[in-house]
């Protein structure tokens, strides 16, 4: 018996697919066996013997359940950060650093207490003084006048 593989190859270069993709009507097989030529292949897929498989995408039912996920807030944890520790570490030293520098400033020019500078540095290493804005409105409600 004779293997359709040389009108299979064929078939794929003209319907431009690949050879997988390539499907031959099991009643016309014997017209297929009998075709040479690529134009022979060519009117054979204008008469529907030959036809390609529907191409089959990835599945997306796990990727739309992690991005549901994701949206309320799921798998957003410090495990999945994929930065270096130290490069959150840097960020807050540098950040922590600028909020004292400014708080010592304002004491050293006596604009704040002892208290309120121990009570507001605590604060801005527990981040709920966050940045010189925070840092000044915390310093105008807290101040002697």
């Amino acid at each position: 018996m004779k293997t359709l593989q040389s009108q299979k190859r064929i078939a794929a270069a003209v319907l431009n697919v690949g050879v997988t993709a390539v499907k031959f009507d099991p009643d016309r097989l014997t017209e297929i066996k009998e075709a040479i030529t690529t134009q022979d292949i060519a009117q054979l897929v204008k008469d529907k013997a030959i036809t390609k498989r529907p191409m089959i995408g990835n599945k997306r039912r796990s990727g739309k359940y992690r991005d549901l996920r994701k949206k309320k807030g799921r798998r957003r944890g410090m495990g999945k950060k994929k930065v270096r520790v130290g490069c959150r570490k840097e960020d807050y030293m540098n950040k922590i650093r600028g909020i004292r520098a400014l708080l010592s400033n304002q004491k050293n020019i006596g604009k704040i207490s002892t208290k309120v500078y121990q009570k507001a540095r605590k604060l801005a290493k527990a981040g709920e003084i966050k940045n010189k804005r925070e840092l000044f409105n915390y310093i105008k409600e807290n101040s002697k006048e």
